[in-house]
């Protein structure tokens, strides 16, 4: 675990979908002590996929 990481970047309160899919993607390229719940990984593909079209 990357407890540094884990204490300049905690969660913002209350978070938005977009904010949590970015803490996600940061979390997982910088630390990676636990994966991804598989309800954000649905969440996050369909944001991108939205994001692309715009």
């Amino acid at each position: 675990m990357n407890a540094a990481w884990h204490v300049k970047h905690p969660m913002p309160p209350k978070a938005t979908t977009e904010q949590r899919i970015k803490w996600h993607i940061a979390h997982a390229k910088h630390c990676s002590c636990r994966p991804i719940p598989p309800k954000l990984k649905a969440e996050i593909n369909a944001f991108y996929k939205i994001s692309k079209k715009k």
